[in-house]
C-alpha cells in the first residue's frame, strides 16, 4: 500500500514534540502557513497563540522580488568562491538593485527572536529560508551540512535569551 507523504502539520508534530504556548509567522510567505496552523492547532502547537511579527518577513531582494529561482541561483553561482556566498548576493543587491542588506535582516530577526523570547519557554517561529540562514549564521551555528538552503519544513533551535542565544539545532530535515 502506497502512503502519501506526512503532511506539513504531522511532520511539524513529528519534529516539535513540545506544545509551545506562542507561535509567531511572518507577514509575507509563510502567512499561508500560519493560517493553516492557527486553523489546526491541535497538529503543531496546542496551546499555542499565533501571531504574526513583521521582523520575520522574508529578506527584501529589491528589483529581484518575484524573480525565478534559477535567476538567484545564477547569482549564487557568480558568487560561489565567496567564503559565504548568499551574504556576498544579497550585500550586492543591497547595492545596486535596492535589496535589503544582510545585516539588516540579521537586526530585525533578532530582534523579533527577542521579542518572541518575552512569550516563555517554547516558542514556535514560521519564517523564510533566507532570513532563517542569516539569523543562524549570525549566532555561530554551524551550517556546513546546509547545500541549497532549508527544505519547507526544518527544524532549528535556539536556547537561551537576548544577548545569550546559542543554536542547538540548525536546519534539520530529519522528521
Amino acid at each position: 500500500m502506497l502512503r502519501s507523504p506526512p503532511t506539513v502539520a504531522r511532520r511539524a508534530q513529528r519534529a516539535g514534540r513540545a506544545s509551545p504556548r506562542r507561535a509567531w509567522f511572518s507577514t509575507l510567505r509563510c502567512r499561508r502557513t500560519a493560517s493553516g496552523t492557527a486553523r489546526r492547532p491541535a497538529r503543531c502547537a496546542p496551546r499555542a497563540r499565533c501571531g504574526e511579527d513583521a521582523g520575520w518577513r522574508e529578506a527584501c531582494f529589491g528589483t529581484l522580488e518575484g524573480a525565478r529561482s534559477a535567476t538567484l541561483a545564477r547569482r549564487l553561482a557568480h558568487h560561489r568562491d565567496a567564503a559565504d556566498p548568499l551574504r556576498a548576493v544579497l550585500t550586492e543587491l543591497s547595492a545596486s538593485a535596492g535589496g535589503e542588506h544582510p545585516d539588516a535582516v540579521v537586526a530585525r530577526a533578532l530582534a523579533a527572536l527577542d521579542r518572541a523570547a518575552d512569550d516563555g519557554d517554547e516558542v514556535l517561529v514560521v519564517t523564510s529560508g533566507v532570513t532563517i540562514l542569516l539569523l543562524l549564521d549570525a549566532l555561530g551555528a554551524d551550517l556546513d551540512h546546509v547545500v541549497a538552503g532549508p527544505a519547507n519544513l526544518s527544524v532549528s533551535t535556539v536556547e537561551g535569551g537576548p544577548g545569550r542565544w546559542c543554536v542547538t539545532r540548525a536546519v534539520d530535515q530529519a522528521m
